[in-house]
């Protein structure tokens, strides 16, 4: 199933008075859909509210991180082609005791979503960078 992505426009700024939804035929993800970047890690998009709010789940196979191969939930959001989902590493089978906040775009013409993410864990934040292709 394709969702077509919705964002709202407000006609007065900080007045939530009057919303019209702009479809954008340019902006159209699978759902659900599977999301793997080039270290292994696997982002699944389970679904995507009519508000944009989506929801999934994160496999993380990077070579060097602890937490792997436990499937741990991804909330976020997207609007237009933008997008953004954070994890907390932790479960009932491991803690990593961090947080990870990937945000992007979404590159239809590729199957693709570009973002760059913080890992953020005691009182360091770690940055990078991540392209998820869309599994076939």
């Amino acid at each position: 199933m394709l969702i077509q992505i919705v964002r709202y426009k407000f006609h007065q700024p900080g007045k939530i008075n009057e919303v019209q939804l702009l479809a954008d035929s340019n902006s159209q993800i699978q759902v659900p859909s599977a999301w793997k970047n080039k270290r292994g890690s696997t982002f699944y998009l389970d679904e995507i509210s009519n508000s944009g709010k989506l929801t999934g789940t994160y496999i993380n196979r990077a070579s060097g991180f602890g937490c792997q191969n436990i499937p741990y939930p991804v909330t976020g959001w997207i609007y237009g082609t933008a997008i953004t989902f954070t994890t907390k590493w932790q479960s009932g089978i491991e803690s990593c005791n961090s947080l990870t906040a990937w945000t992007g775009f979404v590159n239809q013409a590729r199957n693709e979503i570009e973002t760059d993410w913080n890992l953020v864990y005691g009182d360091k934040i770690m940055p990078g960078k991540d392209t998820f292709s869309l599994v076939p």
